[in-house]
């Protein structure tokens, strides 16, 4: 009987180990399953972190936009209602009249636009030679001979660099709209981007559209943002001339789009505007122009900004001037009189 019960209670001995034994191997399978889990999920959100990019520009020289360098007394005579001439250097004001005052802009809001595209090409350099396709409301808007565009064709693609070349040289206005989706994923969040952008340099201005074109043009296409039929970009001179500075100062390859007097791309001839460039009717040799962003609409009258080279160069700004480039010339003349 007492041997019976010595083996009774081994074998129970031998059951209760198996079983203690099996469960420490769950809870370890389980600890480790738990674990990986835990650490796939870290990885993912290393993960997310490590591709996640930002378009925006948060820095801006503390120079930028000061009257530290500006030349004070008689002013030159212009048919400008606002004007704005900046140090490209240093980002400076050498000469103003109006500057805070904002005014339907045109075109020239393409500046921003070009700048967050190109910005977010920094972080995506592969991205030039990727192909984007129209949707139908900007291959109709390219039917529109009132709107200037970019003849596209339904279901083609394109390349960034086309479109950005067609945005930059012949100032089309679905071509800045599609690359502004591209950056942003839709229009309306582009445009957000785009007043945030503003925000962070300290700027008054308020976007309506990537192009530049006013509510009333944009709404038969449905790109028609919350506000007045009117309602078009509105900015002043000096915001205008702290986007050009961003754009010659942070990103200078891109000059060589603003200064491409025309152009063949996918087949269309591509021309810029800017007659202040080489072989054109307003060039002066000696100030080195090289580029930047016209502007017309009927409401918004002509607006320039103008990029030049000489000495530590200029960003000038001239609105609602029917002599836009011969006023421009003159103000960044006067500027290099007074400071080098």
């Amino acid at each position: 009987m007492q041997v019976k019960n010595k083996f009774i209670f081994g074998l129970f001995s031998i059951i209760a180990a198996f079983f203690v034994s099996a469960s420490v191997v769950q809870a370890d399978e389980t600890i480790q399953i738990n674990s990986n889990s835990a650490n796939n999920k870290v990885n993912q959100k290393t993960k997310k972190k490590k591709h996640k990019t930002t378009v925006y520009s948060h820095n801006q020289d503390k120079s930028v936009g000061q009257y530290t360098k500006y030349i004070h007394g008689k002013k030159p005579k212009t048919k400008a209602k606002a004007y704005l001439v900046l140090d490209r250097k240093t980002g400076e004001v050498l000469l103003a009249k109006n500057a805070k005052k904002r005014y339907l802009t045109a075109s020239t809001g393409k500046l921003m636009t070009i700048y967050l595209a190109r910005r977010k090409l920094a972080h995506n350099p592969h991205d030039w030679q990727k192909k984007l396709k129209f949707s139908s409301p900007l291959v109709k808007m390219a039917k529109n001979p009132n709107l200037n565009c970019f003849h596209v064709k339904k279901g083609k693609k394109y390349t960034i660099k086309e479109i950005m070349s067609s945005a930059i040289i012949d100032s089309d206005n679905n071509s800045a709209i599609r690359l502004g989706q591209w950056v942003a994923g839709s229009n309306k969040k582009f445009i957000k981007m785009m007043n945030k952008q503003a925000k962070l340099w300290h700027l008054s201005a308020n976007f309506v559209s990537a192009s530049g074109l006013e509510n009333s043009d944009l709404a038969p296409y449905g790109y028609y943002v919350k506000g007045a039929w009117s309602s078009g970009n509105l900015l002043s001179a000096k915001d205008l001339a702290i986007i050009g500075y961003h754009v010659a100062h942070d990103y200078p390859s891109l000059m060589k789009f603003f200064a491409t007097p025309e152009m063949y791309v996918a087949g269309q001839k591509l021309h810029n505007y800017n007659d202040t460039l080489p072989g054109r009717k307003y060039n002066v040799k000696s100030l080195k122009t090289d580029g930047m962003k016209t502007g017309w609409t009927p409401r918004s009258g002509y607006c320039f900004v103008g990029s030049y080279k000489k000495g530590t160069g200029r960003i000038v700004v001239v609105l609602h001037d029917k002599n836009e480039f011969s006023d421009a010339n003159k103000l960044v003349k006067f500027t290099y009189k007074h400071r080098s």
